[in-house]
């Protein structure tokens, strides 16, 4: 009877494991062309416990790849410091960069808290908007310290298996090189959004990325940007966030992979994959077959 029920109680674990892995797939596609064989991942940079193990056939192929490549280095220890320096300046810039009126709503949505918003007012435009957008994701209990493509790097244990395509440097310069226009731009859209609308949105894209379509992605990025962006910058930030970076981080994967058959692990935000020029569609015009795995 003890063997039996020890039994039953391993196969609803099977099950719930079973179930577990089939609700989050995440976009993760197959590249082979002539015997060359490249895995891609669309990931998240923030995520959160339950999103782990990934499924089993992601996790194998992380250990069974003789190279992983991310956009960036999971362990460069400058990373965040660099990040840091580059998000704030001398004087309170945020609060001169916003109008009265903004700097108030802004103050509003923050409950009028004095040590959030002194923090806040020496950070530049770009830079607020990413912290609010990470503590958007931090109330759906997601951080950046159980992203996925952390969890990546950890799969692929040595170091120096893991290649990062971008530097810190490059990642960096994205932001410092945005116009006041562009910064002012994704604060005016979290701004814009109530609530309820930010957290509705980001679930979304939690939802999207567990169902494993890079191209419903793509689409719910681009109705995102139509419904709370202004064309004219949401046009160039796609084109300097996502279109160049993708024929980037396509044609230095190739340089690096050249000819061997690998296999190779490409893991990059997901929102570079889907789209008529997002990464799968790259390496398709370089001659790979796609397959969703």
């Amino acid at each position: 009877m003890r063997r039996a029920f020890a039994f039953l109680l391993l196969l609803c674990s099977g099950l719930l494991q079973a179930q577990a892995f089939a609700e989050l797939r995440a976009p993760f596609y197959k590249a082979e062309r002539d015997g060359q064989l490249v895995y891609v991942l669309g990931t998240l940079h923030v995520g959160r416990a339950d999103f782990y193990p990934l499924r089993p056939a992601i996790e194998s192929a992380v250990t069974q790849s003789a190279r992983v490549y991310l956009e960036i280095d999971q362990d460069d220890a400058d990373v965040e410091q660099k990040m840091s320096q580059a998000m704030l300046c001398q004087r309170p810039c945020l609060k001169q960069a916003l109008s009265e009126s903004e700097w108030n709503a802004l103050a509003q949505r923050l409950g009028n808290q004095e040590a959030a918003l002194r923090a806040l007012e020496r950070m530049r435009p770009w830079a607020a908007a990413v912290v609010l957008t990470l503590g958007d994701f931090a109330a759906l209990g997601l951080n950046a310290q159980q992203g996925v493509d952390r969890r990546i790097s950890q799969l692929a244990g040595d170091a120096d298996k893991t290649v990062g395509l971008e530097s810190a440097e490059e990642q960096i310069r994205l932001f410092t090189d945005m116009t006041p226009a562009e910064q002012k731009e994704m604060l005016a859209q979290w701004l814009s959004m109530s609530t309820r609308e930010r957290m509705r949105l980001n679930q979304q894209l939690v939802e999207l990325w567990k169902g494993g379509d890079a191209d419903a992605m793509h689409a719910w990025y681009k109705e995102m940007e139509k419904r709370h962006g202004s064309p004219s910058v949401a046009e160039s930030f796609e084109r300097k966030f996502l279109a160049a970076r993708n024929r980037t981080l396509v044609e230095r994967l190739l340089a690096q992979t050249g000819g061997a058959s690998g296999p190779f692990f490409l893991a990059v935000g997901a929102l570079h994959l889907g789209g008529p020029e997002g990464v799968l569609a790259l390496l398709k015009q370089q001659g790979f077959q796609i397959q969703a795995e």
